[in-house]
């Protein structure tokens, strides 16, 4: 499996095959950045549960995390979804290994700010 990826004409680095074949090396490496995905997610998922248990899946503005809250009910349907997103986010970062870092750490900014508007229901 080649080590680059090739977009808009331009060849990247990537971790991807890092990622697929040392998933262990690969959590060693980016172990912080990991870390505070994975808070954000934990904490965005709480906080998506009480307001799916609370007031129906109508509330989650993910698409395929509504559905999967109509279907299995709030608790295993907020754990697949988030989980799901949580698993994406990290394919996503390891695409572009000189961004990888600042991607996860962006996207656990993102879901500190999503579990900041549940809690206090701004959205």
């Amino acid at each position: 499996m080649r080590s680059w990826i090739a977009l808009g004409g331009r060849r990247f680095k990537t971790n991807l095959p890092l990622l697929l074949r040392r998933p262990l090396l690969f959590a060693r490496f980016y172990w912080w950045p990991l870390l505070f995905l994975l808070t954000g997610a934990i904490l965005d998922g709480l906080t998506t549960y009480a307001n799916v248990r609370d007031y129906g899946a109508a509330v989650e503005a993910h698409p395929i995390g509504r559905m999967a809250m109509e279907t299995l009910g709030p608790a295993w349907g907020t754990s697949l979804g988030k989980g799901a997103q949580f698993l994406a986010a990290v394919f996503v970062a390891s695409l572009l290994r000189f961004w990888c870092r600042w991607l996860l750490l962006l996207c656990g900014v993102i879901y500190a700010v999503a579990a900041y508007l549940n809690h206090f229901q701004l959205v």
